[in-house]
């Protein structure tokens, strides 16, 4: 178990030989990374010897469920989790409980966020865009506290699987915390990859989910978000049109939508975004056929 979640960890964007922690109380077992770089994504495995009524996970003051299914003589889940941009350099708690009607096992373990060097970009755009209007400002704020409703459900059913599917085929061309400078005033860092494509190109659902939420916003343009359950959305922003309405459920590689550059946006490409548990991932470890993640998620070694 700990060789293939050392494996799961070589996906990772660091350089660094990173360890993995095994945790156990009684019959559970739960492995972990040690650490994890900023803005990182990783996998957490659960073992039990026999069945319970729930697993529970909490991680960075969120929590959700663990899918588990019987694989030989024990039961198994996995979960994605990560250390989103800005969280603090420092070790994170992570909790484990699996709940029977009359006993508990319960794991707690530390996992050290460490910093990551993150391009930096400078941008010159037209004034408008980069401060908003007070009108404008009004309708982010009420756009915002809608995407947060939508984010803060971690729907306990897991729908997706390795490995994820690029949404659309072109280069990356801004790449995940990128530092951007607008007009000379630092702003957020990128929460997404931007991915190069033509207008009116076909942009792909990463992975089987349900539709949670689309819209056409200030920032994002028209933009689809997709729950695939344990608190794991993908979002597709700057959309020039949307094919899928909300409550719909989608397989991996339907098409959500076209290529567009509504929305603060200098011309057509997909902003492609990944939250878990409302924290912002980098996914392009997840994209990889054959990888870590994926060969750990059927069984390999």
């Amino acid at each position: 178990m700990i060789l293939r979640a050392l494996l799961a960890l070589l996906l990772l964007a660091v350089t660094a030989t990173v360890q993995a922690a095994v945790l156990t109380e009684g019959p559970l077992s739960v492995t972990v990374p040690e650490s994890v770089g900023e803005g990182q994504v990783f996998l957490v495995e659960v073992s039990l010897q026999n069945q319970v009524e729930t697993v529970l996970v909490e991680w960075m003051g969120r929590a959700t469920e663990v899918t588990m299914t019987k694989r030989g003589n024990v039961f198994k889940g996995e979960l994605l989790l990560g250390a989103g941009l800005g969280t603090r350099h420092a070790p994170q708690t992570i909790l484990v409980e699996a709940l029977r009607p009359n006993r508990r096992e319960m794991v707690l373990g530390k996992i050290a966020v460490t910093a990551v060097a993150f391009p930096e970009q400078r941008l010159n755009l037209p004034p408008s865009m980069v401060t908003p209007s007070k009108e404008n400002l009004a309708r982010i704020k009420r756009e915002q506290e809608q995407v947060n409703a939508v984010l803060a459900v971690a729907s306990p059913r897991k729908f997706w699987n390795f490995p994820f599917l690029r949404p659309v085929p072109g280069e990356v061309t801004s790449a995940f915390g990128l530092r951007r400078i607008l007009n000379g005033q630092p702003r957020s860092p990128h929460s997404g990859i931007d991915f190069d494509a033509m207008m009116a190109d076909p942009v792909l659902a990463a992975n089987q989910g349900r539709v949670a939420l689309t819209g056409d916003f200030y920032f994002n343009g028209k933009s689809v978000f997709l729950d695939h359950g344990q608190g794991v959305y993908t979002m597709y922003f700057h959309l020039s049109r949307i094919d899928v309405t909300p409550g719909q459920h989608v397989e991996r590689g339907h098409l959500v939508g076209l290529v567009g550059s509504t929305g603060r946006s200098t011309g057509p490409h997909l902003h492609f975004g990944l939250k878990i548990l409302g924290q912002s991932v980098d996914p392009m470890p997840l994209f990889t056929a054959g990888g870590a993640f994926d060969r750990q998620a059927k069984g390999g070694s």
